[in-house]
């Protein structure tokens, strides 16, 4: 049996007004995440397929490319479906900000 003992207490985690302490997020559970992972994969696949093609490897490229085209595909899908109406997503295409 040891006798070593906390010197420090627990700690106790708690904010202010008993509120939580990071927000609940806004946006739609499955749609975000989903389009951010796929809309990555496909841009690193779009970076593997000019590797490949650099490289001399047309089959590694064919197989990048067309993950690249699905993931945006499936990308676009799922930022259409959080926005809610795709005249949403063509009015994002329509403004540009150079900030």
């Amino acid at each position: 049996m040891s006798r070593e003992r906390s010197m420090v207490p627990a700690p106790e985690f708690r904010s202010y007004y008993g509120r939580p302490i990071l927000k609940e997020p806004v946006w739609k559970t499955p749609d975000v995440p989903v389009y951010l992972f796929v809309g990555g994969l496909a841009g690193a696949s779009a970076v593997l397929a000019e590797g490949a093609a650099a490289t001399g490897r047309p089959g590694l490229e064919k197989v990048a490319r067309v993950a690249a085209a699905g993931g945006a595909a499936a990308g676009t899908v799922a930022l259409v479906h959080d926005l809610g109406r795709p005249e949403r997503f063509l009015n994002m295409l329509r403004v540009f900000k150079t900030t």
